[in-house]
């Protein structure tokens, strides 16, 4: 195995983790450190930083990966299962860039 096919099977093992969890329940307001985790708290900063890393995973703005980016790892039948289940629309052209 090439660090390519590596790669992208770490992806796909990291995707279907959160799949199964999405499908459980798991949203965005879900994901927070805990309260006492720092002493001050940055609000706005924190957003910022989730936002950023649900892009950079091909997740959308609630931590579900896109359409998209499940297709662009092989894991279309989970797209399938989300939309029959009512998790992501029919029609979801939301990309990772959009996200």
């Amino acid at each position: 195995m090439d660090e390519e096919k590596l790669t992208m099977a770490a992806k796909r093992y990291r995707t279907l983790v959160r799949a199964i969890n999405i499908r459980r329940g798991m949203r965005r307001k879900d994901e927070a450190p805990p309260a006492n985790h720092w002493k001050k708290r940055f609000p706005e900063l924190e957003k910022e930083l989730l936002d950023t890393y649900y892009k950079f995973k091909g997740w959308n703005n609630d931590g579900i990966p896109t359409k998209a980016s499940l297709q662009e790892l092989g894991l279309d039948h989970v797209a399938e299962d989300f939309i029959r289940r009512g998790i992501l629309p029919e029609n979801d052209d939301t990309s990772a860039e959009a996200a």
